[in-house]
This record gives structure tokens, C-alpha cells and sequence, in this order.
């Protein structure tokens, strides 16, 4: 019974986790990795994280199925079911980190790039932004469905015990399950289109270094040329003193 309790009070705690709003998670993931390759490492991890929130979302599937018509949980089934949920809710940091990432990488090369366009769906900063809200307003909506209101709880401790008083019984505990699988659900999505738009925003990045590279050459090219016109290019040595006609002259008495 203490076993069962214990796994419980971990069982309330991560999944007060992962049914909190996620805005207050931030930081990056790519490291200090150099242009462009860091939007390469950051979709190689976004597309990474969408099959990892995929897998997790059977997971949980799975055990909804399975103790919505139990009594009481075995404390094996529940410690399998805290580590998918745990799971879940690090994925749900992870994605607002890479989220944020995203917008660092975006307006780092809008600043090195004044040039690249931001205009329409080229604002890539602004996307991510709008991905992350989407999932901020997901989870918060998880909660409402699950009867437990975002706005009710002031600090962890009340998210915790008002998760464990659900636990307590089927109907409310496949509630909670339900909410997670909700939250899992919005993670597959908006990774999906976190992934997309770094795969984009790749590709228009590379396209755009490589259009500058060929304008840059040009115009080195058209430097050099000017540059030989007025100098010369130093294979043909300058006219001297003395030769040529003038050197047949004669002097003036």
C-alpha cells in the first residue's frame, strides 16, 4: 500500500507537470553551433522530437484502455504509467525550448542578414512564436476539459492535490489520462509544424547565402576589373623614359 501511495504522489506530480503551462520553460538546444548549421541541428532535433511525442501518445492510449474500469491501480501499471507521463511532460519542455531556440536562430540571422526578407510567411521568429502560444493554449484547454481550471491553481502544490483527488476514482482518473493524451496529441502537432517551418526556413536561408554569395563574387569581380583598368593589372610594365619616338628627338641649341 505505501508502495502503491508513493507511486501515486509521483504518478499526481508529473502529471501536474504536464498539465501546467509550459510558457515559463525557455532556453536552446543547438548549442553554440555556427550559421547555418544551427537551423540544420534544430530541425534534425524538432523532427527528432515528433516521433518521440508520437510513441509516447500510444503509450498513454494504451493505458487509458487499460484502468478505466479499474478500482485501484497495481503499483507496477502505475510506475509504467509515471515514466510515459514524465516522458510527456519533458517533451513538453523540449519543444518549448526548441521553440525558442527557433526564434533566437531566426532573428540571429535577421541580423547578420538585413537584407533577408521577414515579410509574410518568411518571419520565421513570428511563426514559432504562434506555434508555441498554440501549445500553451492546448494544454491549458486539457485542463479546462479535465474540470481543472488553469486559473485555480495559484503554485504546484494545489495542481498536485487537486491531480491526486482525481486519481482516486476511474471516471476522474480517465479524465486526467484523457488530458494527457490531449497534451500529447497537441505536442505531435505542433512539433509537425515546428519541423516544417525549420525545414523551410533552411531552405530559404541557404538559397538566400547563396544568391548573396554570387552577388558578392560579382561584385568583387567588377571591383577588380575597375580596379585593373585604372592601375593596371601588372603584367605590362609601364612606358619609360626615353623610349619610343620621343627618344629620337633631337636636342633643341
Amino acid at each position: 500500500m505505501k508502495t502503491n501511495l508513493f507511486s501515486m504522489k509521483k504518478l499526481a506530480l508529473a502529471m501536474a507537470l504536464v498539465l501546467s503551462p509550459v510558457s515559463a520553460f525557455a532556453g536552446t538546444m543547438t548549442g553554440g553551433a555556427t550559421m547555418p548549421e544551427q537551423i540544420v541541428q534544430e530541425a534534425t532535433l524538432i523532427e527528432s522530437k515528433v516521433t518521440e511525442a508520437q510513441q509516447l501518445v500510444q503509450q498513454i492510449q494504451q493505458y487509458e484502455n487499460m484502468v478505466q474500469n479499474m478500482a485501484t491501480i497495481p503499483s507496477q501499471l502505475m510506475s509504467q504509467i509515471t515514466q510515459s507521463v514524465s516522458q510527456l511532460d519533458n517533451l513538453a519542455s523540449q519543444a518549448q525550448s526548441l521553440g525558442t531556440a527557433g526564434q533566437n536562430i531566426s532573428s540571429q540571422f535577421q541580423n547578420m542578414n538585413p537584407n533577408f526578407s521577414t515579410g509574410g510567411s518568411s518571419n520565421y521568429a513570428s511563426q514559432y512564436g504562434n506555434i508555441m502560444s498554440d501549445l500553451d493554449q492546448s494544454i491549458n484547454n486539457a485542463l479546462q476539459t479535465a474540470n481543472m481550471n488553469p486559473s485555480n491553481f495559484l503554485n504546484q502544490q494545489q495542481a498536485m492535490a487537486a491531480v491526486t483527488q482525481a486519481m482516486q476514482n476511474p471516471t476522474s482518473r480517465n479524465a486526467i489520462l484523457q488530458a494527457g493524451v490531449t497534451v500529447g496529441q497537441a505536442e505531435v502537432s505542433d512539433l509537425t509544424q515546428m519541423a516544417q517551418t525549420a525545414n523551410t526556413e533552411e531552405t530559404m536561408q541557404a538559397a538566400y547565402l547563396k544568391k548573396k554569395a554570387v552577388k558578392d563574387a560579382a561584385a568583387h569581380q567588377a571591383s577588380q576589373e575597375a580596379q585593373n583598368d585604372l592601375w593596371g593589372t601588372g603584367n605590362t610594365p609601364p612606358p619609360t623614359i626615353g623610349a619610343g619616338p620621343l627618344s629620337n628627338m633631337q636636342p633643341i641649341d
